[in-house]
């Protein structure tokens, strides 16, 4: 899964000391109570009312007087638990009041609402002399509670319990992992924030307790006073923005690598690395290089950074699943110690991982669309833009998985094959629109089982990727290839390294910086191509690049590890079908052979002709085809068993890309290094 908010890390107020107490012991007089919120009592609160009740909140102000602070037990990992405490100033100004609450719902990076709230197994309130205070949820809205409060309290003290290693389709990229030697901690599942406040104000502190000889890596800095007590860390105060930004990743076995050398050219990038054992054996040498060259190469894409260091957080493990997600200031990946022995092994998926989450910190969280850009975490967000949050940066990571050596000019044009093919045997377009599988992105994450392609999914992704492909190809075109898209990314995401807060855009802006590059229609391409219905994809961008996309009877030879490659037997360029190894149907094209002849997905095929089912049988039927015979094929039902004939007579057909000799070679310059 790619699922790949803001920015400084400059203290604000004094560090805090915590002492780690089991969980739902509060009493009237605790250490914590004693040491931190005793501090933070001294100094007044500055206030701001929250419309609807009678509780204040400290707003604007930062200083220590209104700040947050969660601590986060993960020093039993082997439990599948995790434990946290969070401090929330307020200020009760009537008799009894409510104060709301929110669970987080709208994670940054997931695209839609799905925090993880059912993973919580145990949530109780206290207020600052130790008494337990009652809750319940808004009716209608299971993410915010309603605390009753006495008048007179001044914060609040929540103790949360939870459940790691069960994440939600949505929540999968920012949830809480830990298996053997490793975890990852995402802060966003341990946290309530008060009803009314900014994200980008609300100031909090975080520490964190670790397991003996464990070591812990983030985005956040280190205090420098940390805690006394041992394995605890503590973090600098950081808005909730930012907070939810920065996952931490911890574990036992740990090194660092330094990417950069040339500050001119870069911040400081670390890749912290987190392994199961001490072999040292988890990622190569080479791979490390070729992580550096991708900085490099970036850095001369960009032209500018919207951070002054950045953390990639590496888990290199098989205990825990895949994984990563995109944050402005680090990234989050987890990926297999097979994949990272030589770069010849880091294929597909995992070879795309990093790249796509690094270059989000431009795409998507530094410039991040308008509608997207909120306060809180709970107001919905409107996600129509994603073919630029999501499509650009998938151009921009496979463009700099070339240009840095991570994958071959012949594996690019093998990945383009790739989503040429898929794009044009996408036939939910007719209904549903580009824009509209941004705009629906959340309900289009979970895979459909049949009849996918006529739902259709988070194609903006992919078409998104074909789309800005196209862009620059036209710009190269309408240039003499004086300009490019590299000139858009210069500035479009143009920034200091001292930037606090993401930069919103929209459409409109989109369309001027593109104009701005290459006077065009840009306005009437992206109508057509993500904004209308469309009998089938406009293949033109195989031309402009210096191609020809055309059928042949000859099967292109991609390799099977080639990212979305079909697997299986696929024959949708011919009978409209492709099917798995063991014979099962996974998809038809409507009006194709297969379709005419009722065939449906999940069926299967158990026979074809004469013989029992094989890939090679079902190919050589196609092929024999041509002479005027049927195919013949017995399959099966739930528990019937049917003939069925497809009245076919092309011959094995693909769609192929070969070089067009006649035009320039657009391909070849766009994947070019860079060196300045």
């Amino acid at each position: 899964m790619l699922q790949f908010d803001s920015f400084s890390l400059k203290p604000v107020g004094l560090p805090c000391k915590v002492v780690v107490e089991p969980l739902f012991s509060f009493h009237k007089s605790t250490a914590m109570h004693d040491s931190l919120l005793g501090k933070i009592l001294l100094l007044a609160l500055f206030t701001v009312a929250v419309t609807g009740t009678d509780v204040v909140f400290a707003q604007g102000k930062k200083d220590s007087s209104n700040l947050m602070h969660l601590l986060v037990d993960c020093s039993k990992p082997h439990r599948g638990l995790l434990e946290a405490k969070l401090t929330i100033p307020v200020a009760v100004t009537a008799k009894v009041r409510k104060i709301s609450l929110w669970y987080p719902k709208w994670v940054p990076g997931s695209h839609g609402p799905g925090g993880p709230i059912a993973n919580i197994a145990g949530l109780q309130v206290h207020d600052g002399d130790g008494e337990r205070l009652n809750w319940r949820r808004t009716p209608g809205e299971v993410y915010r509670l309603e605390v009753e409060a006495p008048r007179g309290t001044k914060e609040l003290l929540v103790s949360l319990r939870y459940l790691v290693n069960q994440p939600t389709t949505t929540s999968f990229g920012h949830d809480c992992f830990f298996a053997g030697a490793m975890g990852v901690v995402n802060p966003s599942c341990l946290l309530l924030y008060p009803d009314g406040v900014d994200a980008d104000e609300q100031q909090i502190g975080v520490s964190v307790h670790l397991p003996g000889h464990w070591q812990v890596a983030s985005a956040l800095s280190e205090s420098e006073n940390d805690a006394e007590e041992e394995n605890t860390r503590s973090f600098r105060p950081v808005s909730l923005r930012t907070l939810v930004d920065s996952p931490m990743m911890l574990g036992r076995y740990y090194r660092s690598f330094d990417l950069v050398t040339d500050n001119t050219l870069s911040p400081p990038h670390t890749l912290h690395v987190f392994t199961d054992n001490d072999s040292g054996e988890s990622i190569s040498d080479d791979v490390v290089k070729k992580y550096a060259e991708m900085v490099r190469q970036t850095s001369h894409l960009m032209a500018s950074h919207p951070f002054d260091r950045f953390d990639i957080l590496l888990g290199v493990t098989d205990s825990l699943p895949k994984n990563g997600l995109e944050h402005a200031r680090s990234t989050f990946n987890v990926l297999p110690p097979s994949s990272l022995q030589s770069v010849s092994a880091l294929k597909g998926w995992d070879r795309l991982l990093v790249p796509h989450e690094y270059l989000h910190a431009w795409c998507g969280k530094f410039r991040r669309p308008e509608g997207m850009l909120t306060s809180d975490f709970h107001t919905p967000k409107d996600t129509e833009l994603l073919w630029v949050y999501e499509g650009l940066t998938q151009y921009l990571g496979e463009l700099v998985e070339a240009r840095s050596g991570l994958m071959s000019d012949e594996e690019f044009k093998n990945r383009l094959l790739v989503e040429l093919r898929n794009a044009m045997n996408q036939q939910g377009r007719q209904w549903r629109t580009l824009a509209d599988t941004a705009a629906a992105s959340h309900i289009l994450r979970a895979g459909s089982p049949s009849w996918g392609g006529l739902r259709r999914s988070q194609d903006y992704y992919m078409e998104g990727m074909l789309f800005w492909l196209e862009a620059d190809a036209r710009i190269r075109h309408l240039t003499n290839g004086n300009k490019s898209l590299d000139d858009f990314c210069h500035s479009f995401f143009k920034s200091q390294r001292s930037v606090k807060q993401p930069a919103p855009f929209d459409r409109s802006e989109v369309v001027k910086q593109l104009g701005s590059v290459a006077p065009f229609d840009w306005d009437g391409l992206i109508s057509r191509r993500i904004e209308s219905f469309q009998k089938q994809f406009d293949p033109e961008v195989a031309s402009l690049l210096g191609y020809r996309f055309e059928k042949s009877s000859n099967r292109p030879k991609i390799p099977a590890n080639t990212f979305r490659q079909r697997s299986g037997v696929d024959l949708l360029d011919s009978l409209g079908l492709s099917i798995s190894s063991t014979g099962e149907i996974k998809s038809i094209l409507l009006d194709s052979p297969a379709d005419r002849a009722m065939l449906a997905p999940q069926q299967k095929i158990i026979a074809v002709g004469d013989h029992k089912w094989s890939a090679n049988h079902i190919v050589n039927s196609v092929k024999q085809a041509v002479q005027g015979n049927p195919i013949k094929l017995l399959v099966s039902e739930h528990d019937r068993i049917k003939p069925v004939q497809i009245q076919y007579y092309g011959g094995l057909v693909y769609w192929n890309l070969t070089r067009d000799e006649a035009k320039e070679d657009w391909l070849s310059q766009i994947l070019a290094a860079r060196n300045k």
